[in-house]
């Protein structure tokens, strides 16, 4: 009963996560990615607008606003990013990938910083409810290391489907008394897909062709020889206008929606 109770723990845990990871692909992509000529990348629709400076208000259907605006790069295990900057401030929050602070825009991919957010969670937050389940049995928790640093927005142009995130996460739970150790591992599979075109109507105004994607997560988690799978189809919804960026979010805890905005010229 004892690890049926963990593992619901682990499923509930990791859900707060919705997106938090990267597929193993990413650097031996972007070693083959093709370089777009000035003529070509006109071409495509901007669908994130990427100059310091932009800024954009949402709503969410609650009555919460956040702002948030590109203020600057930064170098992050060796690369650069813009930084958005949010108003309010997010204090200590749980995971969420549509308000990252730190991104990167390559030529064929939107690329999210989530590093610094993952470690976070699993070898401190998820360590410490984990710890509680087993607090009377003298039990500790231990989390491997995590190097997954970034996670695939979306493509460029939003098409077809592709891994978000294929992570796997593994530890121990450790009964000290017994010097007895039992292995567990959390698999993280998501997946991207652009699923057609929309027209949005929101207070920051009507936008006609908008691309619509949807995230599916599925959670896998093994305990000892015990294994249990939850799937969570349409976790989120977003709508990226053409030289707007997204204007849109949808999941079950509501709607946000962009109820103005103010974009720089790209240089």
């Amino acid at each position: 009963m004892r690890f049926m109770k963990f593992t619901k723990l682990l499923l509930c845990s990791v859900l707060v996560l919705v997106l938090a990871g990267c597929g193993s692909d990413i650097l031996e992509e972007e070693e083959n990615e093709t370089v777009l000529t000035p003529t070509e990348k006109k071409r495509i629709p901007n669908y994130y607008p990427n100059a310091i400076g932009n800024r954009w208000v949402y709503r969410h259907s609650d009555g919460s606003q956040w702002t948030r605006e590109v203020t600057r790069e930064r170098a992050l295990a060796g690369r650069i990013y813009r930084v958005f900057d949010y108003t309010p401030p997010i204090e200590n929050p749980e995971f969420d990938y549509l308000r990252v602070p730190s991104y990167r825009i390559t030529p064929h991919r939107v690329l999210f910083f989530v590093g610094d957010e993952i470690n976070r969670y699993f070898e401190t937050d998820l360590k410490s409810q984990l710890e509680a389940i087993f607090a009377e049995d003298n039990t500790k928790i231990r989390v491997n290391a995590i190097s997954a640093n970034e996670l695939i927005f979306f493509r460029i142009p939003p098409t077809g489907r592709w891994d978000v995130l294929d992570l796997k996460i593994k530890g121990d739970i450790i009964f000290v008394d017994f010097n007895q150790g039992v292995p567990f591992e959390i698999h993280f599979l998501i997946k991207g897909a652009a699923i057609g075109s929309d027209r949005i109507e929101t207070p920051a105004g009507i936008f006609e062709k908008t691309s619509k994607i949807e995230y599916n997560l599925q959670i896998t988690t093994t305990v000892g020889e015990e294994e249990e799978t939850i799937t969570r189809k349409q976790t989120d919804t977003i709508w990226l206008a053409p030289d707007v960026g997204m204007v849109k979010m949808e999941n079950e805890n509501g709607t946000t929606e962009l109820i103005e905005y103010e974009l720089q010229e790209e240089p």
